[in-house]
């Protein structure tokens, strides 16, 4: 089975690789650095592996997160063609393309095909493996879900039959002890928190709380961006 690697220098090692097809959820607090793993992640394999990339994002605009992935020395120029940002504003123009579909459909289901027929149409233009999308909050309130335990269910489910490698990013309490539906329904977790150390200062951590079909670490490591790449030490 393919792998693909997360490009964090020492966690890669631990975590041997996310397998094809897998969905895998980013979850955390605000402020542990979700989008930018997940950017990265897309980022080196579209750089270093010329993997094609779709990072959909329901919350920035395409020039903003290219402007905050080049201030951390993520070129968007050199992933050009390879790595492909869709924005809030396109998907949302699709529903004025879309005029074939029932009047009488709700509104959530609507933004959800909406949103579906756009993953798909851009799967067949792009020819994407690896697929981001930012954030499952967002997907929840433009939805307006009515059964969230059943919806989410049949949306990880399409995810799955998309025949991608998708990473989902999530917020998240920082209260470790809730679970949530999607926790079932994801292949892998990746959790990222922020941690106080004595009395100023503050940490990032990762830990991979599962990834189905890979014998991994399931400790917490501290991470770091540095030079230009993330990295991680073991929580002792």
């Amino acid at each position: 089975m393919k792998l693909y690697k997360l490009y964090v220098e020492g966690f890669d090692q631990e975590i041997k690789g996310v397998p094809e097809g897998h969905v895998v959820l980013i979850s955390g607090p605000p402020g542990t650095m979700k989008s930018s793993l997940a950017y990265n992640i897309l980022y080196n394999h579209a750089k270093n592996d010329g993997v094609r990339s779709l990072y959909v994002t329901l919350e920035q605009d395409r020039k903003s997160i290219e402007f905050h992935m080049g201030q951390l020395g993520m070129d968007p120029a050199e992933v050009e063609g390879s790595l492909t940002i869709q924005d809030f504003s396109k998907i949302r123009k699709g529903i004025k393309q879309m005029g074939d579909m029932s009047e009488s459909m709700e509104e959530g289901s609507h933004w959800m095909e909406i949103i579906k027929k756009h993953l798909v149409d851009l799967r067949e233009d792009l020819g994407y493996e690896l697929l981001v999308i930012d954030s499952l909050p967002v997907l929840e309130t433009i939805s307006n879900l009515k059964n969230r335990r059943t919806e989410m269910f049949h949306f990880f489910g399409w995810l799955k039959a998309l025949g991608v490698t998708t990473f989902v990013i999530s917020e998240v309490s920082p209260d470790q002890n809730i679970v949530y539906d999607e926790d079932y329904l994801a292949d892998g977790i990746l959790y990222l928190t922020m941690d106080r150390v004595g009395d100023t200062d503050v940490y990032r951590r990762i830990r991979c709380v599962k990834m189905r079909g890979v014998d991994h670490d399931t400790g917490y490591f501290t991470l770091e961006y540095k030079d230009n790449h993330f990295q991680v030490a073991r929580v002792i």
